[in-house]
């Protein structure tokens, strides 16, 4: 079956105590059973810090179409990602904001800041690489660091030096400012100037996370796609 993903701006996690975070309420869920509306639950397990949580987002079929359904997720979920989108575009921001920094050492300073027991420059590649897939589609950039990747070895496992990543940084470093509205909290992240809030423990909040959110939905908005 094929899924649409249908974003929606819900109430953040926020409770330190939960583990089950619904999109849809009780009420609602009601309502749609009511109106003879199939609804499904689809699970998702994020981790946060130190406690994981199940995302549970409803599936509704296509009544004209028996093999399309759609599913409401919330604007921090990344469907089959394990964490939520604030630690991907955390990692992402201090890397391309950093032009001397490493994936290395982007993915160690999001650990240390989010309290995570795992989270690798592997992992931050792959948020970079569909992300700049998305840039390259909708925004009109063009793939002009293939030959870099290419010699460096990307295919075989490793990853281009910090000089051949300079031009690839800087446009996924203007397309988050754009789609934040020249979010100023990107850059104070990215160079270590907050301390606080403490990303470590729930909940998640802070300027820095209204521009996450600020940039996933500007980016549903504009291309109806989801960021990751």
């Amino acid at each position: 079956m094929f899924y649409i993903h249908i974003l929606t701006s819900t109430e953040r996690i926020k409770n330190k105590g939960i583990r089950t975070f619904k999109v849809l309420s009780p009420k609602l869920e009601q309502l749609y059973i009511s109106e003879g509306i199939t609804v499904r639950e689809h699970k998702f397990k994020v981790q946060t810090g130190r406690i994981d949580i199940e995302v549970v987002c409803p599936g509704i079929d296509d009544e004209e179409n028996s093999d399309e359904a759609y599913i409401i997720v919330p604007e921090f979920l990344i469907p089959r990602r394990p964490f939520p989108i604030y630690i991907y575009l955390y990692a992402i921001a201090t890397y391309c904001l950093n032009p001397k920094m490493g994936q290395r050492e982007a993915s160690k300073r999001t650990r240390e800041r989010f309290g995570l027991k795992t989270f690798s420059h592997t992992t931050l590649g792959r948020a970079l690489r569909k992300l700049e897939s998305l840039l390259m589609q909708h925004e009109g950039i063009t793939n002009d660091i293939g030959e870099a990747i290419e010699k460096s070895g990307e295919k075989a496992g490793n990853f281009p030096i910090v000089d051949q990543m300079k031009n690839r940084k800087e446009k996924i470093a203007a397309y988050l400012k754009k789609a934040s509205a020249d979010d100023a909290s990107l850059k104070q992240e990215a160079s270590q100037q907050c301390k606080r809030p403490n990303y470590s423990v729930l909940p998640y909040v802070g300027a820095f996370i209204d521009a996450c959110h600020n940039i996933v939905n500007y980016t549903f908005l504009k291309y109806h796609c989801l960021l990751l």
